[in-house]
């Protein structure tokens, strides 16, 4: 019989995508697993002194409250054992002494990036924690020697409704916004229907542009994806990785309109199924969206779903 293999996971929430890793590992026979989403940790002042020292802390570049307070929870919760593999997502959001705890307890520690490491500068300061890191960012493996792995399929069945949106985006409010809206006025003008919502927290009024100031859960997103032939995906100018929507239009086999250059360079890239755009050039000929989607052989899908990326990460 085989050994139970000890695995635990370190992540912020990440949109609910990290969530699924987990269920797939609390599934298999042999595992045991520890799962902490350190966006869900508890914490609150105790009273208005604590608020007021905290202040202080963060004056003097010290740890505050709260990532004292999540440090504790982390040791806490791995005390009780050693384990084969550790994971983690974000190590910026941990601090260094919950690092050096975690290399501790592990007999591997790893790091997986799914997003440019410029975009959040301070990860490079704890890969040297790591034993091996892994990026989705082909520029970034290049630049820091890191472990290539692309993002994964985490979802692959789908509700079959009518179509009422042949382009749907769902984004967050930043530098992306002028190309968006510009696309949207595009379509509009082709009278391509389409639905776009950006999360901004203080929502404002666009005649064809949603606003939220909330996100949307994954299933959430889902049922508006079942309704819609193609996903918008405009990647910021620092990343070349691919996104989870990359992953959510092969999952569910919808086709896809994106700025990422380099898609063309993977087995999946098929011209009919995925149309490449540039904040100049954004003209999208109507026939690909009234062209048949089609269907990427099972092999080529299956060297991107979850399962794979459990087996090259977790070595199963």
């Amino acid at each position: 019989m085989l050994k139970n293999k000890r695995i635990a996971i370190i992540t912020t929430h990440s949109f609910g995508y990290i969530d699924y890793l987990a269920v797939k590992l609390n599934a298999a026979d042999n595992v045991d697993l520890v799962y902490i989403n350190i966006d869900s940790i508890p914490f609150s002042y105790k009273n208005k002194f604590s608020r007021i020292g905290n202040a202080f802390r963060k004056a003097f570049s010290l740890p505050s409250l709260k990532e004292i307070n999540r440090t504790d929870y982390i040791k806490e919760q791995l005390s009780k054992n050693s384990f084969d593999q550790i994971l983690v997502i974000r190590p910026d959001k941990i601090s260094k002494s919950a690092l050096l705890y975690l290399k501790e307890r592990s007999s591997k520690l790893v790091c997986y990036l799914f997003d440019g490491i410029d975009n959040f500068k301070n990860q490079k300061k704890t890969l040297k924690y790591f034993d091996i890191v892994y990026s989705y960012d082909k520029k970034d493996v290049e630049k820091y020697n890191f472990a290539f792995l692309t993002n994964y399929i985490y979802d692959d069945k789908i509700e079959e409704k009518p179509i009422t949106n042949l382009a749907f985006n769902i984004s967050s409010y930043d530098k992306r916004f002028p190309f968006l809206e510009n696309l949207a006025n595009y379509l509009n003008e082709i009278n391509v229907a389409f639905r776009f919502i950006v999360k901004k927290d203080k929502p404002i009024f666009h005649d064809l542009i949603e606003f939220s100031d909330c996100y949307l859960s994954i299933p959430e997103v889902k049922n508006i994806l079942s309704e819609s032939l193609a996903l918008v995906d405009l990647q910021k100018k620092n990343q070349s990785g691919l996104s989870f929507r990359v992953f959510e239009a092969l999952g569910y086999s919808k086709k896809l309109i994106t700025n990422n250059q380099d898609i063309v360079t993977y087995d999946f890239y098929n011209p009919n199924n995925i149309f490449v755009i540039t904040e100049e050039n954004y003209q999208i000929p109507k026939d690909f969206f009234e062209g048949k989607y089609v269907e990427i052989a099972p092999e080529i899908l299956k060297k991107y779903s979850i399962n794979y990326w459990i087996s090259e990460v977790f070595e199963f």
